[in-house]
């Protein structure tokens, strides 16, 4: 068996699987760092009226 069928055939497991393989292989459960979106800055009031107000009226 080469490495990359090693690899196809861990990929198929199911989730609840993975953690056993690496326990019969002797190797600690990789942990997945929790990636938290960006949150957008919010604009203030008077910022919100000004944008709009630049695109209902357009400076010619």
């Amino acid at each position: 068996m080469t490495a990359e069928t090693a690899y196809h055939v861990i990929q198929a497991l199911p989730k609840k699987e993975i953690p056993r393989l690496y326990k019969m292989l002797g190797i600690e459960t990789p942990k997945k760092e929790k990636i938290t979106p960006k949150k957008k800055t919010l604009i203030t009031d008077a910022e919100a009226t000004e944008y709009l107000l630049g695109l209902l009226n357009p400076k010619r």
